[in-house]
């Protein structure tokens, strides 16, 4: 049975079965159908105030709440022998479950109607705006339409940062996990005993230094450590050097080495769960070490480290916002440029922690579908900064 059975098994289970709390849940869901009903509608509702068809969902609604009204006296007075009254026998706990699904639907449609086209029509209202209105919301939608192009571009350079930065690091955190699971054997000469040892205490060096260091400090560091390369052996100029040495390239290989460390330490522990019998069969076959390695132990190992790899990719959607600080031109940094021009910092800033929010879960569940493909744990949520 695949993933799709099954899922579409459980939600005929779901609709077909029976559940506790229908009235609570639904009385609460019929006092918001009110409230909506109750709104004004925006200029293109296809609702509008309809009198008739606003009466007929209010009436919809009301039914409902006189039912869980009837409900809730019947179990504050048989607060001991509620189970046994007529409420609980399968006709009305059958009709209450039936009755709240067309209560869903009412919702459903309330809600495209006065949250969904009216916030279009916002929209569209504060795009035509020729200065920016003093109201919350107004003022949000206004700086992100006006400024729609930076914000893009931003959004834009953030995915592209977090996406190739995830995808250099894990190249580079196969090398360095590799680095760091050399011990010297008995049968290998005193040379390549020098060279597992070597590479081992570069790569335990590096991780702990990497780790052990905010991502701003290294995008600082990265970047004004390559500017000065350039300065001190060429003749560019300022300029000239700029265009060589960007801000986006500083910020790239900020993330890139970055995760790199985080990586080798999820690669690392997925080469050491492959169990060590199948090394040893490996070898008994024929293989050299590093045959064995790359045939049996990096494929399991990269197959038991994608959830946190995925992982990476989304902390890196977050954490790339420090890289503001060198100038690079990712959402937070176009945040800035916009709250600068319009001299108004909460509003866009709050746009800012909405696009993040879409970036991240979007990703999520880009992570979760992935895992579920290859059979791997599936994470839940969104996961903390490095």
């Amino acid at each position: 049975m695949n993933q799709a059975t099954r899922k579409s098994g459980r939600l005929r289970a779901f609709v077909r079965n029976d559940h506790r709390y229908v009235f609570l849940g639904g009385g609460l869901l019929a006092l918001v159908c009110l409230a909506l009903i109750s709104a004004a509608p925006s200029e293109h509702s296809f609702l509008g105030t309809d009198n008739f068809i606003c009466g007929l969902l209010t009436g919809i609604c009301c039914v409902f709440l006189a039912a869980a009204a009837l409900a809730l006296i019947v179990k504050l007075t048989h607060w001991k022998t509620y189970g046994g009254t007529f409420l609980k026998k399968p006709g009305p706990v059958r009709a209450a479950r039936i009755y709240s699904y067309v209560l869903a639907a009412v919702f459903a449609l309330l809600a495209a109607d006065r949250l969904a086209v009216k916030l279009a029509d916002t929209v569209r209202m504060c795009a035509a705006m020729d200065s920016n209105p003093p109201e919350f919301f107004l003022s949000m939608f206004y700086m992100t339409s006006k400024s729609m192009g930076t914000i893009a571009y931003g959004v834009k350079t953030t995915v592209f940062l977090a996406l190739a930065g995830t995808a250099i690091a894990f190249v580079l955190g196969i090398l360095m996990a590799f680095f760091r699971i050399q011990t010297p054997d008995k049968r290998d000469n005193d040379f390549v005993k020098f060279l597992k040892s070597a590479a081992r205490t570069f790569a335990s060096f590096y991780i702990t230094v990497i780790r052990g260091t905010p991502m701003m400090v290294q995008a600082l560091i990265i970047f004004f450590a390559g500017f000065n390369v350039f300065t001190h052996f060429t003749d560019l100029s300022v300029a000239e050097i700029n265009r060589i040495w960007s801000t986006s390239t500083a910020g790239l290989i900020t993330i890139s080495l970055n995760s790199t460390a985080y990586l080798a330490e999820v690669l690392r522990g997925g080469m050491e769960s492959v169990d060590v019998g199948q090394t040893e069969a490996a070898r008994s076959l024929g293989m050299t070490g590093w045959q064995a390695m790359l045939k049996v132990v990096f494929p399991q190992a990269v197959k038991n480290s994608i959830p946190a790899i995925g992982n990476e990719f989304i902390i890196n959607i977050k954490d790339s916002s420090v890289l503001s600080v060198i100038g690079c031109m990712d959402l937070m940094f176009a945040t800035k440029s916009v709250s600068g021009i319009y001299y108004r910092q909460l509003e866009i800033y709050c746009m800012a922690a909405i696009l993040y929010l879409i970036l991240t879960y979007l990703s999520s569940l880009l992570l979760r579908y992935l895992s579920r493909k290859l059979d791997m744990p599936n994470t839940r949520g969104i996961p903390s900064s490095n």
